[in-house]
């Protein structure tokens, strides 16, 4: 689904470029151009963002839990 369409930058665009290591909303709006119009789409585009941020955060491995509990 298409998140700016001013820019055309879809939800895909933005999940592919946060997997590739750009995870704040300006990082994206760099990378993207998304927002940078008239600026609509901001609040779904980050939106978008902290969702899979959350997602990759949560795909981490527990390095620091305890051996023995």
């Amino acid at each position: 689904m298409y998140v700016c369409v001013c820019n055309v930058v879809s939800d895909k665009a933005i999940k592919q470029a946060v997997q590739q290591g750009h995870e704040s909303f300006e990082a994206i709006q760099r990378e993207l151009a998304v927002g940078t119009c008239c600026g609509r789409c901001k609040p779904f585009a980050q939106e978008v963002i902290r969702q899979c941020v959350d997602q990759q955060q949560e795909r981490l491995p527990a390095f620091f839990t305890p051996a023995f509990a």
